[in-house]
């Protein structure tokens, strides 16, 4: 086995003096751009630290590469040594210039777009030609002449936007890195190598932008989400707190929000011992604009406690409610009026789901579907009632899409006929055991919606 080439004692001793500390400052480098993504990666997702950690890794690769020390252990040729660190020289503005085309967001737009296709088109063409072609000295003056307009800009950028977070340590920053890039690249300090000092500082700046960002994000999202669990408690208060106690007739509820908070809704009017009426609603969208419509919902339901006997007119007096006030929205709800003395339910519905009936005894399942507009976009929408028997031993199912819609493990959503079959199934189970046992079996399927059923048994 041959021994490699002997690097004499004089060269590794000067190596150690002038590139061992640089080897420092490129593993401090590559430390930060390494963080950077991983925090990208993990938590963040703000671009700005993905672009921050790009740059850092590259810079860091290329004082490496630069490096006489890693040279000499890796064995390599000056000449390969120059090509991969002029192949790093050529890309790295990529990423400078992103970390502040986001930065800076909309503002100076164009300005930030040419720059950047402008390096973007500029990289493989310098590639081409001064590592591959071996004009490197035209390509690293065409690079040179690229970095002081970037630098002027930028620098002119910092300062012009003085209340953006970080801006006075990034101002001083890049300028000092600006100072050391030019005074390095016009051969003006002396044979020294200072560029990667300004880079440090530079590196400080933009990680401390970047942090800055990222912490008054979080803020921003905790913030978001300690309102939204305020919204969630405020939603959670509007939903009854008790179910109605009728001698002859049991109701079980069931509520499961696909988010913190959510457009479903239902409550009841209890008119007296032997009569109630029950509201289930659907409000389009999800999230805060559907929570607070049904909010509004509380408050008109509860107004409508004189038609109590009339479904139709309920939703009527909703629909007029809400008309003009959620524009873009609309709502679909079942109303049912359940008279214990007449044995009967009297049903209206505003582009609802069918409400279930299941007969006692009965192999059959019967489906209410007396349905009227949706509520909110149509002023003067008329809706009717129909009326059927419900005598001991009977069920009633309401619910909202989001039941029929979710999507089972066969791929096909839960469907109406699926429905049925559970109904017929587990009719002979008191109210809530149905809800119950519905509400575990579509949560086995992928919810895209709110799910919510209210069942009644007369008894």
């Amino acid at each position: 086995m041959n021994p490699g080439p002997t690097i004499p004692h004089d060269a590794l001793q000067r190596a150690l003096r002038s590139e061992l500390p640089f080897v420092a400052i490129a593993a401090i480098v590559l430390a930060v751009g390494l963080a950077a993504v991983l925090l990208y990666r993990l938590r963040s997702r703000d671009p700005l630290l993905l672009w921050l950690g790009i740059l850092s890794l590259l810079y860091g690769l290329r004082l490496f590469a630069a490096n006489g020390l890693i040279r000499f252990a890796l064995g390599l040729n000056v000449d390969t040594q120059r090509q991969m660190v002029d192949i790093i020289t050529f890309c790295i503005g990529i990423p400078f210039l992103l970390f502040f085309r986001e930065w800076l967001g909309s503002r100076w737009r164009r300005v930030n777009t040419a720059l950047l296709w402008t390096q973007v088109a500029f990289a493989p063409l310098a590639i081409a030609v001064g590592v591959i072609g071996s004009h490197r000295e035209l390509a690293m003056g065409v690079n040179d002449g690229l970095l002081l307009p970037v630098g002027i800009v930028y620098l002119l950028a910092v300062r012009w936007f003085r209340r953006e977070p970080g801006v006075v340590v990034l101002k001083y920053t890049a300028g000092l890195f600006m100072i050391t890039a030019v005074l390095t690249n016009l051969r003006l300090t002396g044979g020294r190598e200072i560029e990667p000092l300004g880079f440090l500082a530079l590196l400080f700046g933009l990680t401390y932008t970047a942090a800055q960002r990222t912490v008054d994000r979080e803020e921003k999202l905790i913030s978001v989400e300690q309102e939204l669990e305020t919204a969630r408690r405020i939603q959670m208060a509007i939903l009854p707190k008790h179910l109605p106690d009728l001698k002859g007739l049991g109701i079980a509820a069931r509520y499961e929000p696909m988010t913190a908070v959510a457009g479903d809704f239902y409550d009841f009017l209890h008119v007296d011992e032997r009569r109630v009426t029950i509201l289930v609603a659907d409000v389009s969208g999800h999230g805060v604009p559907a929570a607070l419509i049904a909010s509004m919902l509380k408050v008109a339901f509860a107004a409508q406690a004189h038609h109590a006997r009339n479904p139709a007119e309920i939703l009527a007096g909703l629909n007029v409610a809400l008309s003009g006030l959620i524009a873009g929205q609309f709502v679909t709800a079942a109303c049912a009026f359940i008279d214990l003395e007449a044995q009967t339910v009297t049903y209206a519905g505003a582009g609802h789901p069918p409400t279930l009936l299941l007969r006692k005894g009965s192999h059959e399942v019967i489906e209410l579907a007396e349905n009227g507009l949706f509520l909110g976009p149509f002023q003067h929408a008329k809706y009717t009632n129909v009326s059927t028997s419900f005598t001991p031993g009977d069920h009633l199912l309401l619910y909202t899409d989001g039941i029929i819609e979710a999507t089972m493990p066969d791929a096909q959503p839960f469907g109406s006929e699926r429905l049925k079959e559970f109904a017929l199934v587990s009719k002979a189970a008191d109210p809530s055991a149905l809800a119950d046992d519905l509400i575990r079996k579509v949560s086995r399927a992928i919810q895209e919606d709110d799910l919510t059923v209210v069942a009644a048994h007369a008894y």
